[in-house]
């Protein structure tokens, strides 16, 4: 695996991708095999590979008018022909709105994608089934991907660049859902400060963790008719000390003195805090405020030593796609999933041996 560095990002974020190179690794896309080898005189498969997998693979349905209308329901706000908005929109689609179902006990119990929609889920064969369907029927190649534990889709043919845009966005709103609110929370206001007097605004001193969150930047931009004195505290509890004149605490490197125009960034803050203006003068101060408050979320601190994962066929990137990764999964993740990986041409019946 050779694995490339690259910087993309709505939010600027570290970001490595992985490329395993499948130039000759064995697999049956051989012309002559394929049109002598996979079939008998009686129609059934003499190919072990292929036999085993034709239960999943007859289900997979690549042309139908009510499959396409309902993939085209998923992705109707992607723009026209961006493959990779429509593999991230189904990808979340179903993830979002498709239970993990156990099979019944003692049954390889398969299902059509018509099946799974009335279920409302399935297990890794039946979601992998669904998607790979979808994909087809808007026109985007697939492979299905067998383990002898788990099976999982490739979605052939994918800008990395372009999917990950889509990605960083579904995972930010992920995080802001789950939350509540949204990860860069601005604030504009401009008052007047007595002379003598104390102004906050802020959070409650939860630690960021708590929301998903590897920590907080706050960017404030002000200006002021009267010197006034800035702090950046942990909580309001802080701000409640500092006026009752008890010892609180405060971000050191953050605090400024006499200042009428400032503009300054306070980083990588573990609690939801907030800003301290404090007017030590008679007269009272005009003050504007202009303050960003960005919750940086945690999954860019897990991507440090994760790949966003594809396989390279016909020289072609085939981004890994599994619907049971759940909501915080994305298309590329891999779930270091171990022994023999057999990717299968739904269509075709081409097959490669991914490891």
């Amino acid at each position: 695996m050779v694995t490339v560095v690259v910087i993309v990002a709505i939010i600027l974020a570290g970001f490595q991708y992985g490329i395993i190179d499948l130039e000759g690794v064995k697999n049956n896309t051989d012309e002559d095999y394929f049109d002598d080898n996979i079939w008998d005189n009686n129609g059934y498969f003499t190919d072990d590979v292929l036999e085993d997998a034709e239960p999943y693979l007859s289900e997979i349905v690549t042309s139908d008018v009510e499959i396409r209308a309902y993939a085209n329901s998923i992705i109707k706000d992607c723009p026209v022909n961006d493959k990779e908005c429509q593999i991230n929109e189904i990808y979340r689609y179903i993830v979002e709105n498709f239970n993990y179902v156990s099979d019944p006990r003692d049954i390889e119990y398969i299902q059509s994608p018509q099946d799974t929609i009335q279920v409302g889920g399935g297990d890794c064969e039946d979601l992998s089934i669904l998607f790979n369907s979808l994909l087809e029927n808007i026109g985007i190649k697939t492979y299905l991907v067998l383990t002898d534990t788990h099976a999982y889709s490739l979605a052939y043919d994918v800008d990395v660049d372009s999917l990950w845009v889509y990605v960083e966005q579904s995972l930010i709103e992920q995080i802001e859902e789950d939350w509540g609110d949204s990860v860069i929370q601005t604030y504009e206001k401009t008052f007047v400060l007595d002379g003598y007097n104390n102004w906050y605004y802020g959070g409650d001193g939860t630690p960021v963790e708590d929301y998903n969150t590897d920590y907080l930047n706050i960017s404030y931009t002000i200006e002021s008719s009267q010197p006034l004195d800035l702090y950046v505290v942990p909580s309001r509890d802080d701000f409640n000390d500092f006026v009752d004149g008890e010892s609180f605490s405060h971000y050191s490197d953050c605090k400024e003195e006499n200042i009428l125009s400032l503009t300054e960034m306070c980083s990588f803050l573990g609690n939801n805090g907030g800003i301290i203006l404090s007017n030590n003068n008679w007269g009272d101060a005009t003050v504007q405020v202009n303050l960003e408050f960005y919750f940086r979320p945690s999954f860019y601190e897990n991507f440090k030593d994760n790949v966003i994962t594809y396989y390279n066929i016909d020289g072609k990137k085939c981004i890994v796609v599994d619907c049971t990764a759940g909501d915080y999964g994305y298309p590329g993740y891999d779930g270091d999933i171990t022994g023999e990986k057999i990717a299968i041409d739904p269509i075709t019946l081409e097959y490669t041996y991914l490891d």
